[in-house]
């Protein structure tokens, strides 16, 4: 481990929790407009009215977090993105119409260019570094020595700015020069605030290793916690025929597929037939839910990472609805079967041990 790794990890463990933050967003129209518009930050969603051409948003806020506003006129159009909370967003929007196409044919839609008068501390010193490392490296021809110098750079900064929001975006920005065992130390000395940011999700996701899904070959072990925060293995349902559902509550062909599966289920339970649901989800009540609401009564795991989520990310979960059908053995024996395909599967698996 290199000397500036460790002293960013030093820095890393005398952390405290950042204090909240009060943010302004504020914003000018270069000619008229009237309509809506929003401040999307996390997972929330603001809005106000624009008047006089102009409009603002304040708040508070524990971390910098990756913000955009969307302006809802009869055209909906999205300016350039931000970090929020770290002092004042100052922005003049100008808008154009220009012809655009779609699958139904033309429409019309507004692009706009956002000129920011000032930005917040956070997307100063991102700005800041990504320049200058750019700068430090633009010379190096090799792409190794350029990979070298660039992590050096970076491991340079962390140092200076530990367990900050800058330092996860300009490590996720320059994520290809480390390796996963790297990544993974930086990851795990993450506070538990940081580690919520989508930035530290994606260096997380970068650091488990991908596994092939292979008919006719196990399946690779993994566990994950369940509904009341304990960890489950898929190891238990060994000796079934286990469907290795992979969903999320936000998903509306999950939503729309969950009644073909409990139907299945309820058909199949008896004969040795178990459904594992692993969620997508990254707000637990929601989730809940959704349990609830389609009556999967089946078990359920999920680490509420989204998209981020460890064994979605293992398998190399690309969409959902997806799934894999194991064997009792573990062993795989097809993937992403949707309405009537998975239920012509089971009955001929059934089929052929009722032969035997």
């Amino acid at each position: 481990m290199t000397r500036a790794l460790l002293l960013f990890l030093f820095f890393l463990i005398s952390f405290k929790a950042l204090p909240q933050k009060t943010y302004l967003v504020k914003g000018t129209f270069k000619g008229d407009f009237e309509g809506k518009v929003y401040l999307v930050h996390g997972n929330e969603r603001d809005s106000t009215f624009v008047k006089n051409r102009s409009f603002s948003f304040t708040g508070k806020t524990a971390i910098p977090t990756f913000s955009f506003v969307s302006i809802k006129g009869s055209k909906p159009v999205v300016p350039d993105p931000f970090y929020l909370g770290d002092g004042e967003i100052l922005m003049e929007v100008d808008t154009v119409t220009k012809s655009g196409m779609r699958k139904s044919g033309k429409f019309e839609y507004l692009s706009l260019q956002t000129k920011f008068f000032k930005k917040g501390q956070t997307d100063r010193l991102i700005d800041s570094v990504s320049t200058e490392i750019l700068e430090r490296t633009k010379a190096i021809v090799d792409k190794e020595a350029k990979s070298i110098e660039t992590k050096k750079n970076v491991l340079e900064f962390l140092a200076s700015q530990p367990n900050t929001v800058a330092s996860t975006v300009i490590l996720q920005r320059n994520i290809r020069s480390f390796d996963k065992a790297e990544l993974k130390n930086i990851y795990e000395t993450l506070s538990p605030i940081i580690k919520t940011t989508e930035e530290a999700k994606e260096i997380f996701g970068s650091t488990i290793k991908q596994v092939p899904i292979v008919i006719g070959e196990k399946i690779a072990d993994f566990e994950q916690a369940n509904i009341k925060g304990e960890k489950i293995s898929i190891r238990l349902l060994r000796g079934k025929y286990v469907l290795i559902d992979f969903w999320a509550s936000w998903c509306i062909p999950c939503r729309h597929e969950n009644p073909v599966v409990v139907k299945v289920y309820e058909q199949f339970r008896a004969k040795g037939f178990e459904v594992f649901g692993v969620s997508l989800d990254d707000k637990k009540e929601r989730w809940l839910k959704a349990i609830k609401d389609d009556k999967l009564a089946w078990m359920h795991v999920s680490d509420l990472n989204g998209w981020n989520n460890e064994v979605a990310k293992m398998f190399n979960i690309r969409s959902i609805p997806d799934n894999i059908l194991i064997d009792r053995e573990g062993k795989i024996l097809a993937r992403s079967l949707r309405g009537d395909d998975l239920e012509k599967k089971l009955q001929e698996i059934f089929s052929k041990e009722v032969d035997k």
